[in-house]
């Protein structure tokens, strides 16, 4: 089992695609996606640019999910069999702005108690704020009835303002039993109600909080 994994995912023309600075080389680089594209070939994005990928190993599979902001979030939550089981930690990067990765200074950032590494939102701390942000947002892809009835649906469960909100373009796990449970919970919440997974990511946390399964706030080194 190799110790360490970065990987991505694309579906559909980006908007941007950028790549993360990683601190150990030879580490392997991962992006999974159903364009046409090659390991060292040039990436479409908007306003008919194209970047040049040298960094990632494509892997292109067939969608499963009815859109392809869904199909990207379930790559990202669902942590794939063959890196699962393959590594011992991976990391999920946003190609869209993608967080560097100190892998050595990540592990020593996971508490025993945590098999997952993230940061918190530099704005907001509540996840009804977050949802409100999203309604409010100019050109938001989505239903805004889904953040709605998620929204109502967590005050019927009585979860509490200001409890915490996370920034997740960046998701450092340790492959555990663990949090394969917790991020197949954390999907089903997508799947239920809508695609915004910072909104329902502190909700998932509280809810089974007495499962002891906690999160790591990553500090950036000063």
């Amino acid at each position: 089992m190799k110790k360490f994994v970065i990987y991505t995912a694309i579906f559909g023309k980006p908007g941007r695609f950028e790549f993360p600075e990683i601190s150990i080389k030879g580490v392997d680089k991962i992006c999974y996606t159903n364009l046409d594209i090659e390991d060292d070939s040039a990436i479409p994005v908007r306003n008919s640019r194209f970047v040049r990928n040298r960094f990632y190993e494509i892997r292109r599979i067939k969608p499963n999910q009815p859109s392809s902001v869904m199909q990207q979030r379930f790559m990202k939550l669902i942590i794939p069999d063959e890196i699962f089981y393959d590594y011992e930690y991976s990391a999920y990067v946003d190609c869209k702005r993608p967080a560097g990765i100190d892998f050595e200074d990540c592990v020593n950032q996971l508490k025993d108690e945590s098999d997952f590494l993230t940061r918190k939102h530099p704005k907001r701390d509540c996840v009804y704020d977050e949802a409100r942000f999203c309604i409010e947002k100019k050109g938001y892809k989505g239903k805004i009835s889904d953040i709605e009835k998620q929204i109502e649906h967590y005050k019927k469960e009585k979860y509490p303002e200001h409890n915490g909100l996370y920034y997740t373009n960046w998701l450092f796990r340790r492959h555990t039993t663990r949090i394969q449970w917790f991020s197949d919970f954390w999907w089903n919440q997508l799947v239920e109600f809508s695609h915004r997974d910072q909104i329902s990511l502190p909700y998932v946390l509280w809810k089974h909080a007495k499962h002891n399964m906690k999160i790591s706030i990553y500090e950036k080194p000063r």
